[in-house]
């Protein structure tokens, strides 16, 4: 409680910096309890121009990614989402759609490889892997077939070669092409086509959100939302991969600093402070308006001061 405490406190002095504009809490998952909050708090306001949302979130589901985006645009005229943090997978999502993307130094948002949990008979929480691991190692086989083909093709062929076996070309390919499927047949078989279909089909989820939200709520480039989505669909090695703002600002029109209007070096200072301490505390989710929550939390603790412990005295015999 005191975490949070301390935490809510930075943020009110966040939001005084930000004169008129109310602060929204996102400390938490991407899903469908903290979306029904988010909806409910939402509800008990009046349409305003601009809203500031400070996201610090591990990702959830997409599909609610977009829903909860889809709310706040609808509420909003602007929205400026602002990660002190991470903002990871469909927290990544989420942050597209805003109309200023914020980031602290150690802002960061992630890949947008969804993670899922494996059935494992050795592992009783089941294994968790990413969906694009699947797909790296497909490509992977494929990649080194080629290059493994058209290494020995060319060695074989080549004049400098001086054991060049007197074979015709189309001879030769059939050679080549029958080596290849007999070396990487043991491998292929341990792909489950399955499985490769269902992760594909839940790589296709994630990058379809990804298109959609940037095309509906940003004015990002075509060329370059298909650029963004890739690398972070294919090309990031790790699923904890850092997408800072030197990463995004190629690829994105409304990504900015903490530090620039309308936001201020004042605000970048006091949200350091904050990144910090995400980084070391444990609170749970915190979802709603700032001013909402401090009043929670003060009457948890106003509750909790009123508790006194029972004395429980024993009658002794005179």
């Amino acid at each position: 409680m005191k975490d949070t405490q301390k935490i809510l406190d930075q943020v009110q002095e966040l939001e005084n910096l930000r004169g008129e504009i109310p602060t929204y809490v996102y400390f938490g998952g991407i899903g469908g309890r903290n979306l029904v909050t988010t909806r409910k708090s939402l509800a008990k306001v009046p349409n305003s121009p601009e809203v500031d949302i400070l996201l610090s979130s591990g990702g959830g589901n997409a599909d609610d990614a977009y829903r909860l985006i889809r709310t706040f645009r609808s509420k909003y005229r602007i929205v400026n989402i602002i990660v002190p943090f991470w903002a990871k997978s469909a927290a990544t999502l989420f942050s597209f759609g805003a109309n200023r993307l914020v980031l602290h130094e150690f802002g960061e948002l992630g890949p947008i490889d969804a993670q899922i949990k494996k059935d494992d008979e050795t592992e009783p929480e089941g294994e968790i892997m990413s969906a694009v691991d699947v797909q790296a190692s497909l490509t992977q086989i494929e990649a080194r077939s080629r290059e493994g083909m058209l290494e020995m093709f060319t060695k074989l062929r080549s004049e400098d070669n001086e054991e060049i076996l007197k074979i015709g070309r189309r001879q030769l390919a059939e050679m080549l092409l029958d080596y290849s499927a007999k070396f990487y047949q043991p491998l292929l078989q341990k792909v489950e086509t399955v499985e490769l279909g269902t992760m594909a089909r839940i790589l296709n989820v994630g990058s379809m959100y990804a298109k959609r939200i940037l095309k509906q709520y940003t004015e990002t480039e075509p060329e370059k939302i298909d650029k963004l989505i890739s690398f972070l669909t294919y090309d990031c090695p790790d699923h904890g991969y850092v997408i800072d703002y030197d990463v995004l600002r190629s690829y994105l029109p409304n990504v900015m600093k903490a530090d620039t209007e309308p936001f201020s070096p004042d605000y970048n200072k006091k949200l350091s402070e904050l990144s910090i301490d995400l980084m070391l505390a444990d609170i749970g989710d915190v979802i709603g308006f700032v001013k909402d929550l401090k009043k929670k939390v003060e009457a948890v603790e106003v509750r909790a001061l009123k508790v006194e412990p029972k004395n429980e005295t024993k009658n002794e015999k005179p």
